[in-house]
């Protein structure tokens, strides 16, 4: 057994009182959840907000665009890979399904008038 007595909860309690306000951090005797970790953590807001950076920059249809007219050749290769593999999908029969090329229809299935 140990030659000291353990502290009762009331003389507990006050050194942790002290010790919070000697490192100022909150006392909180209940240990009840504050959300203390969170609220110090700095704000995402401007990270969420340019994730996807800057909407007015210039991609490359806008270049494409303006230089339309004029015999530069412009290709976007990131376009032309897609496309290829899309192609290739395609003649594997891993594609999307052809669209229909006329409405449906009306006169098919018709409920009977009575």
């Amino acid at each position: 057994m140990s030659a000291f007595p353990k502290p009762s909860r009331r003389r507990l309690l006050e050194l942790q009182k002290l010790s919070c306000e000697i490192f100022n951090t909150t006392f909180n005797p209940t240990n009840q959840r504050t959300g203390a970790k969170i609220l110090r953590q700095p704000l995402k807001g401007t990270t969420v907000a340019n994730y996807y950076g800057d909407p007015d920059f210039l991609k490359f249809k806008d270049v494409q665009k303006i230089y339309k007219f004029q015999e530069f050749g412009l290709i976007n290769e990131e376009e032309e890979y897609r496309l290829m593999v899309n192609a290739s999908r395609r003649r594997r029969g891993k594609g999307a399904p052809p669209k229909k090329k006329e409405a449906s229809s009306s006169d098919g299935k018709k409920k009977k008038k009575r």
